[in-house]
C-alpha cells in the first residue's frame, strides 16, 4: 500500500494509489461478512459495497463530497488511515453524512476495519483521494488547455453585464430595433424583449454576463458521426462490439429533422418557476447546458439537474474547470431519466438528500408535455413569433405557481377547517386578474387609474413572485 501523500500528488501517483486501495477493498471484502440465511440481506450487503467502490473508482470523482464539511472529511479519512479504533471515527462520520453511500458503506464495514488495519487505511486512502480531484482537475487543465480556452478564462473569469455589452459594441453589434410602443416603465424591458427575438434566447432580469463558448471538440464530433452516417448506407452491417466497463453507457441518439427547429431547451429553478429558455440550433447537448449556464451565471448553480448530468459535468470539466471548481457545482441525473444510466452514484439525487429535498427534479420534463397540445403550431413558426408565444407559455406558468402558492399563504393566515389548513383552489380562476392585482405596480394601458394612488403599504401581499422561504 503507497504512503499517504499530500494532496498535490502527481496525476500518475494518484491514479496509482487509487487502483491500488480499490484493489485492497475488494480483496479484503472477499468473505469477510457473516454468514445469513436471509438472501436479501446478502443482497443489500454487497450492494452498498458496489455503489462505493463505483463512485470511487468508475468515474472521474469530481464533487464527490458536494455539502459536506472538507475539513471534517479529511480527519476522517486520516483516521482511517492511521488505523483508529471504530468508536474513535464514528463521531466524525457525521462530516459525510450528505452523502448516503458513504456513510452506509462505514457503518457496514466498520468491524471489519476494526480487525483489518490495512482494510480500514484502503478506505481511508479512497476518501482522501477524492478530496483532491478538483483541485487535480484544475491544475491538469492549466497545464494542457489551448491558448483560445486560457484566453476566455482571462478574459471572463471576473465579468459584468456592461463588460459584455461593451465587447458586443467593440466587435459591431448593437442592441435590436423595436417598433414597439411602450410606457416609461417598459421601456428597458421592451429593448430586452426584441434582443431576445433575435438571438433566441430569453432570460427575463438574468442578463449576459460572458460571450457565448463555442464546443470545437464537440463540433468535430458531430461533424464526423454525420459523415459517418451518411456513409452507413453502402457498408455491411458490423456486429456491435460489447462496450468495456468504463466505457460511457450514457449516449443519447437525438434524432434530427430537416423540416422542424431541433426543439427548445427551459432552464427551471427547482422551486418550479422558468428562469428562461433557448431556440435550439441544432440537437440538444451537454455542451449547450454548459456554454448556456456559463453565460448567465458568475458561478454555476449549487446544484444541476439534467438528462445527461453525466456527460454534461466532463463536458464543464474539460472546457470550464476554472468556473466549476469556484461553485462546486453538483451535477444530478433529473429522477425520471435516472433509471436508463448506468454511470456512477454520484449523479444520483437520492444519494444526497439533502442537497435535493424538496427539489422538482423532472419540472422542465412536465413543461414539454404541457407544450405538447401546441406542438403542431409550434414547430413551424418562424423564430419570432416562436419566442413571443413561449414567452407567454412561461410567464402563465411562473404566474399560476405564485397564485397557487399565495391561495396556500391565505389559508394558512385565516381560519382552519376541522384544525387543518385548506388552501383554495384556483385552476379555475384566470392568471389576469391576478397578475393585475398582486404581480405589478403600475398599469400602462391608456386611461387605467387602478393602481393610482396605490402604494405597497396598500396591497395585502408584497409585489413579485411566491417563491419559497
Amino acid at each position: 500500500m503507497p504512503t499517504p501523500c499530500s494532496r498535490s500528488m502527481s496525476s500518475s501517483s494518484s491514479e496509482s494509489e487509487l487502483g491500488a486501495s480499490a484493489a485492497a477493498v475488494c480483496s479484503l471484502l472477499s468473505d469477510v461478512f457473516p454468514p445469513t440465511n436471509n438472501p436479501n440481506v446478502d443482497i443489500d450487503r454487497w450492494r452498498k459495497v458496489r455503489v462505493f467502490l463505483a463512485a470511487m473508482t468508475a468515474e472521474p470523482v469530481f464533487n464527490l463530497f458536494s455539502g459536506c464539511d472538507l475539513i471534517g472529511v479529511e480527519v476522517l479519512a486520516r483516521a482511517l488511515i492511521a488505523g483508529v479504533p471504530s468508536r474513535e471515527w464514528l463521531p466524525l462520520t457525521k462530516s459525510v453524512k450528505r452523502v448516503v453511500f458513504i456513510w452506509q458503506f462505514l457503518l457496514l464495514v466498520k468491524t471489519m476495519m476494526d480487525q483489518s488495519r490495512l482494510l480500514s487505511r484502503a478506505v481511508g486512502e479512497l476518501l482522501f483521494f477524492g478530496l483532491g480531484t478538483d483541485a487535480e482537475a484544475l491544475s491538469i487543465w492549466s497545464d494542457k488547455a489551448p491558448a483560445d480556452a486560457k484566453l476566455y478564462r482571462d478574459q471572463w473569469k471576473v465579468t459584468s453585464a456592461g463588460q459584455y455589452k461593451a465587447w458586443l459594441r467593440s466587435i459591431g453589434v448593437d442592441d435590436a430595433v423595436s417598433h414597439l410602443k411602450s410606457g416609461v416603465n417598459s421601456k428597458e424591458r421592451v429593448k430586452e424583449q426584441a434582443n431576445e427575438v433575435r438571438t433566441g434566447q430569453v432570460w427575463p432580469g438574468r442578463e449576459v454576463l460572458r460571450a457565448y463558448l463555442d464546443d470545437k471538440t464537440a463540433v468535430k464530433e458531430r461533424k464526423r458521426a454525420a459523415k459517418k452516417r451518411a456513409t452507413r448506407g453502402n457498408k455491411a452491417p458490423k456486429v456491435k462490439k460489447r462496450k468495456a466497463w468504463e466505457s460511457d453507457d450514457c449516449r443519447h441518439d437525438y434524432p434530427v429533422s430537416v423540416l422542424r427547429a431541433p426543439g427548445v431547451m427551459t432552464f427551471m429553478c427547482g422551486c418550479g418557476y422558468i428562469l428562461g429558455f433557448e431556440l435550439l440550433r441544432e440537437t440538444e447537448s451537454p455542451a449547450h447546458v454548459v456554454a448556456a449556464l456559463a453565460q448567465r451565471f458568475h458561478k454555476f448553480p449549487r446544484v444541476v439537474y439534467f438528462d445527461t448530468a453525466c456527460q454534461a459535468q466532463r463536458n464543464a470539466v474539460r472546457r470550464i474547470p476554472w468556473l466549476l471548481h469556484e461553485a462546486l457545482t453538483a451535477w444530478f441525473i433529473d429522477r425520471f431519466h435516472r433509471c436508463n444510466h448506468h454511470c456512477s452514484p454520484i449523479f444520483n439525487a437520492d444519494q444526497y438528500p439533502i442537497l435535493t429535498r424538496g427539489h422538482d427534479t423532472s419540472g422542465a420534463e412536465r413543461q414539454h408535455s404541457i407544450k405538447k397540445k401546441s406542438k403542431s403550431s409550434l414547430n413551424y413558426m418562424t423564430q419570432r413569433r416562436f419566442i413571443v408565444r413561449s414567452r407567454y407559455i412561461a410567464a402563465h406558468n411562473n404566474i399560476r405557481l405564485s397564485q397557487r402558492r399565495r391561495a396556500v399563504l391565505d389559508a394558512a393566515a385565516g381560519q382552519r377547517v376541522n384544525g387543518r389548513v385548506v388552501s383554495e383552489e384556483v385552476q379555475h380562476k384566470p392568471v389576469e386578474s391576478f397578475f393585475h392585482k398582486s404581480l405589478v405596480r403600475h398599469c400602462e394601458v391608456v386611461n387605467c387609474t387602478c393602481k393610482d394612488g396605490q402604494s405597497d403599504g396598500d396591497l395585502a401581499n408584497p409585489i413579485g413572485l411566491q417563491r419559497k422561504v
